[in-house]
């Protein structure tokens, strides 16, 4: 059974424990998300493995640590997740936290033994691909000044339900099919945020460290190289935050990875395909596994 407590991980950081016996799994979430996006896939993965999610700094149940809630800071978070549970472990990080996976596997790489990257943050593969709806709504925390200012109108201008509606529908191709748990905990977190003073900047700063990583594809293809644990890259195809073509890049860039794309789906495979994801997860351990 999952339970909720707060870990001294470089400050108080909550963490989702779902149990379990095995190597040690670290889900870490994606921006605006918290460790309940992993409550349809943590408690099965519980049952071959030690499974923890974090709640990053800024964000969830967890206040921004010193260092602030940039990804870079979070990579830290990750590294001092591990090392409180001890040995190393798999991450599988979703958007935001697939590029915080990365940066945890080429900053402390001792720490970690695989990686499992859920439509992670990259590069947008070209202008004809860039979706501009999401473009500009990913923009807003970046404009200088009153980017908090829009975020906080934003909500002042819709009821927790009525965000929780558009966010979904945002990185969901069906948001309508989605399990009810997705709803009650989008709407928990929902308003747990319009009660923290924190969070707008949090969401600032953490959206200002993402863009010098994914700004230049030579950059971030300059980051995937260093990365030397096993590799599991999976991405829905109807993708409107993070184009499906940025996946097949990374793919031409590391043919060594599993590459896998789940038709009909968007940004949160973990959300909208789990009993897919875990099928897939387990068929790619095994076969990393030495007879």
């Amino acid at each position: 059974m999952v339970e909720r407590y707060t870990i001294e991980a470089g400050g108080p950081v909550s963490v989702l424990d779902y149990g379990g016996d095995g190597p040690l799994i670290v889900c870490v979430h994606g921006l605006e998300g918290s460790a309940y996006n992993w409550n349809l896939t943590a408690p099965r993965l519980a049952e071959t493995h030690r499974v923890i999610a974090p709640d990053l700094s800024g964000f969830g149940y967890t206040p921004p640590l010193e260092g602030g809630s940039t990804v870079e800071r979070n990579a830290g978070l990750v590294r001092d997740v591990i090392d409180y549970y001890g040995g190393e472990a798999v991450l599988i990080g979703n958007s935001m936290g697939g590029l915080i996976s990365i940066l945890t596997s080429d900053l402390y790489p001792d720490r970690v033994s695989s990686l499992v990257l859920i439509s992670p943050a990259a590069p947008a593969f070209s202008l004809l691909t860039l979706n501009i709806p999401a473009a500009a709504r990913l923009s807003v925390p970046l404009i200088p000044w009153i980017g908090g200012k829009v975020i906080d109108a934003f909500r002042d201008h819709y009821t927790v339900d009525e965000g929780v509606v558009e966010a979904l529908a945002f990185v969901a191709v069906s948001p309508d099919t989605l399990d009810p748990d997705v709803w009650e905990r989008a709407a928990e977190i929902a308003a747990l945020r319009r009660t923290q003073p924190w969070a707008t900047g949090a969401l600032v700063e953490a959206t200002n460290s993402i863009l010098p990583h994914v700004l230049r594809k030579g950059r971030f293809g300059e980051l995937i190289h260093r990365v030397t644990q096993p590799t599991l890259l999976i991405h829905g195809t109807d993708d409107e935050l993070i184009h499906v073509a940025a996946a097949r890049w990374i793919g031409r860039q590391r043919p060594d990875w599993t590459v896998v794309f789940f038709e009909g789906v968007g940004h949160v495979p973990m959300l909208e395909a789990p009993d897919r994801l875990l099928a897939v997860f387990a068929t790619w351990e095994t076969a990393m596994i030495p007879a």
